[in-house]
């Protein structure tokens, strides 16, 4: 693989601390970047498939949001307001004015909250499984965020293991399901941060305040109504990927990476 399109790591530094990103292809003042959030728990490691598909055509740059992977350990609950916040100051930090946005369930809360909030920075969005919840969906995230708090005797980490390992996602290794339980709990006892976060969050108020062209990626299975996400957007459209939620950036990232440059 040419190095412009090699994967690489960086740290950026912002008032509240490290936000580490995961960076592929060349900067080019004549194309606005990308920048990718994943959904939580997780981290910037689910773009690892994705991220060199993108970089022939753009700089790629995938984020670890703020109590995940390596970045720094908010000190008490963020809201969806500040996870946006602190992704905008990494974006100061590289450098980069305006950009396009793709965030993934959790990440596309984010990303939603940014294009609303920071109109002049996103020149264009992408919403892969947008968590608009229904009443009752949204009381179920709230009572079930994860993943659960660690044990002292270890035994969160069976649960855990079980859940991953059971959940459907076709087309993806063992071995890269082993990465992406490992990455759970990279945020320590607060991990369950990033979904109590978007529990709380009112999506449906925030997307008919984004005036960025946006592009709705509806996976099967997800949690959240697509379909009804783009029907609360200004200037939306509505594309599906034939492919289970979250297993998509993995099994099937050529798919991901064409819906992606159809609409960049």
């Amino acid at each position: 693989m040419a190095a412009s399109l090699a994967i690489r790591r960086a740290f950026v530094d912002t008032d509240d601390g490290q936000i580490h990103v995961r960076m592929s292809g060349v900067r080019d003042a004549a194309t606005p970047p990308l920048l990718l959030l994943h959904q939580s728990p997780a981290s910037s490691l689910v773009y690892a498939e994705l991220l060199p598909l993108l970089a022939a055509k753009r700089w790629s740059i995938a984020l670890d949001t703020p109590g995940f992977g390596e970045s720094f350990r908010p000190v008490a609950q963020p809201s969806i307001g500040d996870y946006a916040r602190w992704i905008v100051a990494a974006a100061d930090a590289l450098g980069i004015a305006q950009f396009d946005l793709f965030g993934m369930f959790t990440g596309a809360g984010t990303a939603s909250e940014i294009a609303a909030h920071f109109p002049s920075r996103v020149r264009r969005l992408i919403l892969a499984g947008p968590p608009l919840f229904t009443a009752k969906q949204q009381a179920y995230f709230a009572a079930n965020a994860w993943p659960m708090r660690p044990h002292e005797d270890g035994s969160h980490l069976i649960a855990e293991w079980r859940r991953v390992m059971e959940r459907p996602m076709p087309g993806v290794s063992f071995a890269r399901r082993c990465d992406a339980f490992q990455e759970f709990y990279r945020g320590g006892e607060n991990a369950i941060w990033g979904e109590a976060a978007i529990a709380a969050y009112d999506l449906r108020a925030t997307l008919p305040r984004i005036a960025a062209p946006t592009l709705v990626i509806e996976p099967q299975g997800i949690h959240g109504d697509c379909a009804a996400a783009a029907a609360l957007l200004p200037d939306a459209r509505l594309e599906a990927i034939d492919h289970l939620g979250y297993a998509m950036l993995q099994a099937v990232p050529e798919k991901v990476a064409a819906c992606v440059e159809r609409f960049l």
